[in-house]
């Protein structure tokens, strides 16, 4: 028992040492830092758009307390996502260089990998450095050297930085009907309701087979779904944008208020 006591308290203490060394190394790492990359008020800015040689461009405008998504759809933004782009303006950056210190299509800056702008101001991202792992950004005359804890946001599917809420947010869902019948039962559930994520319907096909429902908002317009049952799972197909609303287990019992049909 002794013994045992003994290796456990040793393994404790090793613990705590190699998170010792990770929290010094951290510290010692961002001590080194310049300042962010850009000084603006990420609060204050009303425009996001995104670029990149192997994506889709996606707008965003501010709208009130909100984002928007502007292309390429026309749909109310994931806040959270919108939030992670404007954070990149706020990088740390491990150095800076002029931009004749090297050569811009061998550091993926001429043309550009992916770019960001925030408002007026531009922000071209390259490659990443193969030493430090670095991604190479230039911004106005200089060219920084940002440890890529970015990229990901930038090449994003733009259906995965939409809003998931079914119901439009800022919405009130007037009526519901599931397979042409109206659902009162059911508003208060779809009213909040919101997918696990969105993804683009590849489907080539006119129509999906399987559960209509449509949603009557209170300003007159309509948002149009069918409820798909196949071998990728449970999700709601909009009309327009074809997108899928892809459901988590059980969800969509709790919307139809029955079990799910089968679709052929």
């Amino acid at each position: 028992m002794r013994r045992a006591s003994r290796s456990n308290l040793i393994l404790l203490g090793l613990v705590v040492l190699l998170g010792l060394a990770a929290w010094w190394q951290v510290e010692r790492e961002v001590a080194g830092f310049e300042p962010p990359l850009s000084t603006l008020d990420v609060a204050a800015i009303q425009r996001v758009e995104v670029s990149c040689a192997q994506c889709r461009r996606r707008v965003f405008e501010r709208d009130g307390a909100h984002w928007t998504m502007r292309e390429p759809y026309l749909l109310p933004a994931d806040d959270a996502v919108v939030a992670r782009l404007l954070s990149i303006a706020r990088s740390p950056v491990r150095r800076r260089h002029a931009l004749d210190a090297f050569e811009a299509a061998k550091v993926g800056l001429a043309p550009p990998l992916m770019s960001l702008d925030l408002d007026d101001e531009h922000f071209d991202i390259g490659l990443t450095d193969a030493l430090g792992g670095d991604r190479y950004v230039r911004t106005g005359d200089r060219i920084a050297m940002v440890p890529d804890r970015f990229s990901p946001f930038l090449v994003a599917a733009p259906e995965s930085e939409l809003d998931r809420h079914f119901v439009p947010r800022g919405s009130n869902l007037a009526s519901l009907r599931i397979d042409g019948k109206l659902r009162a039962d059911l508003v208060e559930a779809w009213t909040d309701a919101q997918a696990t994520r969105l993804v683009a319907d590849t489907d080539a096909g006119d129509a999906a087979a399987g559960t209509p429902v449509e949603l009557q908002l209170g300003d007159g317009s309509k948002v149009e779904f069918t409820l798909v049952a196949d071998t990728d799972g449970v999700f709601l197909l909009r009309r327009s944008p074809r997108i899928r609303y892809m459901l988590a287990p059980g969800q969509a019992e709790a919307l139809l208020g029955t079990s799910i049909p089968a679709s052929p």
